[in-house]
């Protein structure tokens, strides 16, 4: 027998909104219409469909009123943005996402006597990124010229991350929801944020930008840990100047870790062949950072003009694209070499000893992790594999 079910036609003016209709079927956006105006009423395997397809809970369709979803994160924006008006739904089940892991882990500290952690908000009523910059720097026992080993702009986000992780910050990365390579995150959205929490500060990092671009999104947020602050990092290209006080001293406490003001100096004029072009580029190989992050800092110090720092953002700009590119038609790699990058390592061991114990079930674990039982096992041996060399 068909059973159709009513769904409250504000509820699906709300869902359609909330989709993107790129990734769903014609014949089912087309029965999604009708069922909003009244015109036909869907089967129960329909929503279901629906739903799928959409990212939008199931329980929803059920609803009389629209549901109110807590996005506060989104006031925390850099950048004031139409798009942001609406999230998608990718972004919207990756901040829960987030906030569940974060919630798990604050718990699993509190419980096992943990006591919170001295520099979230350490630095909330200073205004001197170098003064900040050298604050986090020795909380997380960074040396000033901690880049001065690493071969690439990759090499010196895995040791900032392994240095925030070490210190107790969540560090996550993700470019889908979840495992679902159907639901890519949108650099054009969001390229990271961070969860202030006392105990458990949690980055998340957006895996679909540039190696260049990661870099620098870990190290303004985690600028925003020690002033004590959320942030939702929708500064595409880092190239804004019209944001609010505190997102400019963050790039500013950003560009300080990766680029130190006193040895900046020498190092640009030490270059003394070329046009601005190339005297940024040598400059960023030396930081291993990206040429923005140069650029900005000639700016700074008047080294080069407005218009010559137009020049470089757009063709960073031309560059991300075309590693954008790139990046599409080079899909794939492995398994859970992937999934490893994506979770933090403590939380995982976390997560793992207390399932083994008894206090969190399976099935909330692998709700935290997206894994089944044999996906879940075999990450934490990867992880493991990774830790003992």
């Amino acid at each position: 027998m068909r059973t159709e079910i009513n769904v409250a036609p504000t509820v699906m003016d709300w869902a359609l909104g909330h989709m993107d209709t790129s990734m769903i079927n014609e014949n089912l956006l087309d029965n999604a219409e009708k069922w909003r105006t009244g015109k036909k009423r869907p089967t129960f395997n329909q929503l279901e469909s629906l739903s799928r397809a959409s990212g939008i809970p199931f329980g929803y369709f059920f609803l009389q009123t629209p549901p109110k979803e807590d996005l506060s994160l989104l006031q925390y924006r850099t950048v004031d943005s139409i798009q942001l008006q609406n999230p998608s739904r990718n972004l919207v089940d990756t901040i829960h996402d987030m906030e569940n892991v974060q919630d798990w882990m604050r718990n699993y500290l509190l419980e096992n006597g943990h006591t919170d952690l001295g520099f979230v908000g350490s630095q909330k009523d200073k205004h001197n990124a170098v003064q900040i910059a050298g604050a986090i720097r020795k909380d997380l026992g960074l040396s000033v010229n901690w880049y001065a080993d690493s071969k690439s702009a990759l090499d010196s986000f895995n040791k900032i991350r392994m240095f925030a992780e070490s210190s107790n910050i969540l560090i996550m990365m993700n470019g889908v929801v979840g495992n679902n390579t159907h639901r890519k995150l949108d650099i054009n959205e969001f390229r990271a944020f961070t969860l202030i929490d006392n105990y458990a500060p949690l980055v998340f990092i957006n895996a679909n930008d540039s190696n260049n671009g990661r870099l620098f999104s870990i190290i303004h947020e985690i600028s925003h840990i020690w002033l004590g602050y959320n942030s939702f990092y929708n500064d595409r290209y880092n190239t804004a100047f019209d944001i609010s006080a505190v997102e400019q001293l963050c790039n500013a406490v950003a560009g300080e870790i990766l680029v130190p003001q006193q040895s900046f100096k020498k190092r640009w004029n030490s270059v003394i062949y070329g046009d601005f072009k190339e005297r940024i580029k040598e400059v960023a190989s030396y930081y291993k950072c990206g040429t923005t992050v140069i650029a900005r800092k000639a700016l700074a110090n008047n080294f080069i003009t407005a218009k010559q720092y137009k020049e470089c953002a757009e063709e960073a700009i031309k560059y991300y694209e075309e590693f954008i590119k790139q990046k599409r038609n080079h899909p794939g790699g492995n398994y859970y070499k992937t999934m490893a990058s994506r979770i933090d390592h403590r939380f995982l061991y976390a997560l793992y000893n207390d399932v083994s114990e008894g206090r969190t079930r399976y099935t909330d674990a692998f709700n935290l992790t997206h894994t089944n039982r044999d996906t879940f096992e075999k990450l934490f041996e990867k992880i493991r594999g990774v830790y003992n060399g």
